[in-house]
């Protein structure tokens, strides 16, 4: 999906809508039966119906970091010190494989990926996600978009962002608060 000033906000509210759409299980008074239905049985809506509640939860989330994070730099391109120069990001929703987003404009290309991770989780996904942009010696900028929730000091890693490894954390709760506030999500 291609994602510019244009299209983000209405693909953003509608990706949400799809989110709240989920009909979410009820519980069963055997816990063990109602957490294998959890983990095994396909929710049947929302945006992925053909696969369990745990594993929507992991791609939602994902995807939602991937879907305000472009939000944020279509909407204000600098990340630290490094202004980008793309209008337009090629982004692939709960796809494992290939990149995350990727962007393209002259002769500058960017590579991107996105998570949501637990903190505890954070350094050993963050360094994976290193080695595989890392790998892609035919980009011009690389990007890591995470939950903002999963450091202590998410400033940080702005600060630290260079044109080889940008880190752009996002706090989808403020984010989407201001979504709604701004009367954009309906």
């Amino acid at each position: 999906m291609k994602l510019n000033r244009t299209n983000i906000d209405k693909e953003l509210n509608d990706y949400l809508r799809s989110v709240d759409s989920i009909e979410l299980p009820a519980p069963r008074n055997d816990v063990l039966a109602f957490l294998h239905s959890l983990k095994r049985k396909a929710l049947g809506s929302g945006p992925y119906p053909d696969v369990s509640l745990f594993e929507a939860s992991n791609r939602i989330l994902s995807d939602i970091i991937i879907l305000f994070g472009v939000q944020r730099l279509l909407t204000n391109p600098s990340v630290g010190s490094v202004r980008l120069p793309f209008t337009e990001y090629e982004v692939s929703l709960g796809v494992e494989g290939g990149n995350d987003l990727v962007a393209v404009v002259g002769g500058s290309r960017l590579v991107g990926e996105a998570f949501n991770v637990a903190p505890s989780f954070f350094q050993r996904k963050k360094s994976s996600m290193i080695k595989k942009l890392r790998s892609q010696e035919e980009a011009d900028y690389r990007l890591i978009i995470f939950n903002a929730d999963a450091v202590k000091t998410p400033e940080y890693y702005i600060v630290k962002s260079e044109p080889s490894m940008l880190y752009l954390p996002v706090n989808v709760w403020v984010d989407r608060y201001n979504l709604v506030q701004n009367n954009h999500f309906s």
